[in-house]
C-alpha cells in the first residue's frame, strides 16, 4: 500500500441539493456515507428538486443550497420527545432538521416540512426518504460517495490565490496531501484504504453549474467552471463505491492498495 494523505474534511448531505453537514467521525456502508442524501425534495413527476438542472431528473430551484441541515438522531442514537430521551430503533430513518430562513426548523418526513418548503419555493413539493426503489436507497446522482484532494482544490484557485472552497465541490471526503496537480486524476481503477473503509476509484467527477451557485457565506462565482473545464478538462475529485464497509475519521490515512 502506498500512503496518499489523511482525512482532513468529512461532510455528509442529509437532504439533496441542500447545505452539508461537517462530520468528525462517520460511518461508510454500501450505501456511502450514512445519511448521505437520504432525502431529496421532489416535484408532482417525482424530478428532484436540485440546485442544477435538465429535463428529464433535476429541476432548478434557487436557495436550496442556501438551506441548512442537520442530523438530529442517527438510528441508535436517541432523541428528546416530551422531556424523555427515546432511542431510535436500529433500522430507523434518521432524524433530520431543516432550518428555514425565518429561523426555525421542520422536520424531514412531515407535513409541515412539506407545506413549509412548497411555500418557500413556489411550488408542491415533498420529501422523499431514498428507500423507495432509489439507487442504493439514495439520492446519489451517480456514485455511493466522492473524494478531492486538498492538492486539486489548490489547482482550481482563484484569482485571490486561495484554494476553492470544497464545498464548491460537495465532497464526502478531503484528503489533505502533499504536491500539486490533480494527483486523483490517475486513482481510476484502483483501490482506496481509508480508515476502515475499503473503497474502489470509479471514475473523475465531470462537474456542472453548481459549482458556481452561491451557498452559506460563498457569493456567486461564475469562472469557477469555467476555470475547473481549462486546468482539468471540466472534472474534479473522484467516484467511488464501498467494497468493505467502517468508519472514517478525521487525521485517518488513506492508502493506494497495489
Amino acid at each position: 500500500m502506498r500512503a496518499v494523505g489523511t482525512v482532513a474534511e468529512l461532510w455528509r448531505y442529509p437532504v439533496k441539493s441542500m447545505g452539508g453537514e461537517p462530520l468528525r467521525r462517520a460511518w461508510v456502508g454500501p450505501a456511502g456515507v450514512a445519511g448521505d442524501r437520504a432525502w431529496a425534495l421532489l416535484d408532482g413527476e417525482d424530478r428532484w428538486a436540485s440546485a442544477k438542472t435538465n429535463r428529464g431528473r433535476w429541476r432548478l430551484f434557487d436557495g436550496l443550497l442556501d438551506l441548512p441541515v442537520r442530523t438530529v438522531a442517527e438510528p441508535g442514537e436517541s432523541i428528546p420527545v416530551r422531556g424523555a430521551s427515546v432511542p431510535l430503533e436500529p433500522g430507523a430513518r434518521e432524524v433530520v432538521a431543516i432550518a428555514l430562513p425565518e429561523g426555525d426548523e421542520v422536520t424531514a418526513g412531515t407535513p409541515e416540512a412539506d407545506e413549509r418548503l412548497s411555500a418557500l419555493l413556489g411550488e408542491a413539493l415533498r420529501l422523499d426518504h431514498g428507500d423507495g426503489g432509489r439507487r442504493w436507497g439514495r439520492h446519489h446522482d451517480s456514485v455511493q460517495l466522492h473524494v478531492v484532494t486538498s492538492a486539486t482544490l489548490a489547482a482550481l484557485a482563484g484569482a485571490d490565490g486561495a484554494p476553492l472552497d470544497a464545498r464548491r465541490l460537495r465532497p464526502n471526503v478531503v484528503l489533505a496531501l502533499d504536491g500539486d496537480g490533480f494527483p486523483e486524476n490517475d486513482w481510476p481503477g484502483r483501490r482506496l484504504r481509508v480508515g476502515d473503509a475499503l473503497l474502489e476509484v470509479q471514475e473523475r467527477t465531470v462537474r456542472c453549474v453548481m459549482t458556481t451557485r452561491e451557498q452559506a457565506e460563498l457569493p456567486r462565482e461564475t469562472d469557477v467552471l469555467p476555470r475547473i473545464g481549462r486546468r482539468n478538462h471540466a472534472s474534479a475529485g473522484v467516484g467511488l463505491r464501498v467494497l468493505e464497509p467502517g468508519a472514517i475519521a478525521l487525521g485517518d490515512a488513506a492508502e493506494l492498495v497495489d
